[in-house]
């Protein structure tokens, strides 16, 4: 939660937020749209509370990056629970810490993105799983609920995972049982499915397709996916998973041998193959993806933070387990102290600078009126083109739609007006060669210029 108000809103979290602003002004939460543009790749879990938490605290950085924050912070208590429930409390103590100290993990959770949200509902579901109150099925459900309405067709991994482990490694006599105990609440599925019912029966099949070309198209081939695979998800996350990344592979390692010992103990056999499989999804789920990038590991982290707390405990034994909590709870109370007492410099922050941008905006422009942008630069087989956070910075930093214009439409409009638009900064110089601005205000991506009369 340090320096929540002063998070940089980029890539998809500014589409996020975006989203979230149009839902708070209009209220309209069925629709989510990133200006004029419909938005169907992701579910609306997430932009229903961004919405809320924007009325009550307003646009900004800390009210968008509110829920992911939290719910963060609960997937690390919950983590700490499952390990606790699979290898004893201190595995448990340590894997709650090995999560939060993930570089991956921190990056995700301190601003807007999904990922905590569908990892708190899958861990829930987990809990539940391995619980034998009477509520656990309903719970079970309601989390994959929570994962599948925070970030789509991913939040099914318990349902995937459940079976398997129940299958390999529960006890088959009591499986008629458990199974119609459990299948009697299956019908709470029908909550986030009627999500993608919604959609279906507003736009047709448009949204269904667009999400399959999103997650499933692939390019390259087979030689081109294992390559990427293998270099994303293994060689730049051993690059930043330190100092746990020892621990993972050491824990890795002893979780297979219980697998394969028949004859070892029965609940470290148990609680391996649960680990194991969960991992081993999460990794040929990513392989499956259309474009891959580092984050999508973070589905398994949790796991993998058993894995090392496992290994953290069975290598220190209890002398390292006797000072490594004082040690941390100590280094948390000194950085609480120092970022209380020696806050960051007043550097301009991203906020800061698109809120001053505003006020020029509204002092020129009347409400709602579009802003224009002058872009020179195009995308590669697509030309210049507004992106979409882009259109999500608009929006949710001055409330108004943007957009395109070229520099002829520019000299244009400046023989009979006053021309205010936004510049991309790196391209003012080029466009000062072709006409004549002057820069209002410069902020670190954009800027706003004034087109001079002639």
């Amino acid at each position: 939660f340090a320096q929540a108000t002063r998070t940089r809103l980029t890539t998809d979290p500014i589409v996020y937020a975006g989203i979230s602003r149009a839902i708070a002004d209009t209220g309209d939460y069925l629709t989510l749209r990133v200006a004029d543009e419909l938005y169907y790749y992701k579910p609306p879990l997430g932009f229903w509370l961004a919405a809320l938490s924007i009325k009550v605290f307003g646009p900004t950085p800390l009210a968008v990056t509110l829920f992911s924050r939290l719910f963060g912070l609960a997937s690390v208590l919950l983590t700490g629970r499952l390990g606790a429930r699979l290898y004893g409390e201190r595995i448990g103590w340590v894997a709650g810490l090995a999560l939060v100290t993930s570089y991956i993990f921190m990056q995700a959770s301190s601003t807007f993105r999904l990922d905590s949200m569908m990892i708190f509902g899958i861990l829930v579901s987990f809990l539940a799983f391995f619980s034998e109150k009477k509520w656990s099925p309903p719970v079970f459900y309601v989390g994959v609920t929570i994962a599948v309405l925070a970030k789509g067709p991913a939040g099914l991994l318990p349902l995937i995972v459940a079976p398997l482990h129940a299958y390999f490694y529960s006890d088959r006599s009591t499986w008629a049982e458990n199974i119609f105990r459990w299948l009697a609440w299956a019908p709470i599925l029908f909550l986030p499915l009627s999500w993608w019912i919604y959609l279906f029966w507003h736009d047709g099949p448009r949204p269904l397709t667009m999400i399959y070309n999103e997650l499933f198209r692939t390019r390259g081939g087979i030689k081109s996916t294992f390559s990427s695979f293998w270099k994303i998800y293994f060689l730049q996350f051993s690059m930043i998973y330190w100092p746990w990344l020892p621990f993972a592979w050491f824990g890795a390692w002893t979780a297979s041998r219980s697998l394969w010992n028949r004859e070892g103990d029965a609940q470290a056999r148990f609680a391996a193959g649960f680990v194991l499989i969960w991992i081993g999804i999460v990794l040929a789920a990513c392989a499956l993806k259309k474009a891959q990038y580092l984050r999508y590991i973070i589905l398994a982290l949790p796991a993998i933070s058993i894995l090392s707390a496992k290994a953290v405990v069975e290598i220190g034994r209890e002398k390292m387990f006797d000072w490594l909590p004082g040690t941390v709870a100590v280094l948390a109370f000194i950085a609480v102290i120092f970022l209380a007492c020696f806050p960051p410099p007043p550097v301009s922050s991203q906020s800061a600078e698109y809120a001053a941008m505003a006020e020029i905006l509204n002092r020129r422009l009347p409400p709602k009126t579009p802003v224009s942008l002058l872009k020179l630069k195009p995308k590669p087989d697509k030309g210049v083109i507004l992106t979409r956070p882009e259109k999500g910075t608009s929006v949710f930093f001055f409330n108004r739609p943007i957009q395109l214009v070229s520099v002829n439409e520019v000299q244009e409009r400046a023989k009979s007006e006053r021309v205010t638009l936004l510049i991309r900064r790196g391209e003012a110089r080029r466009i000062r060669e072709l006409m004549p601005i002057e820069v209002l205000f410069a902020g670190t991506l954009h800027a706003v210029a004034e087109v001079r009369t002639p």
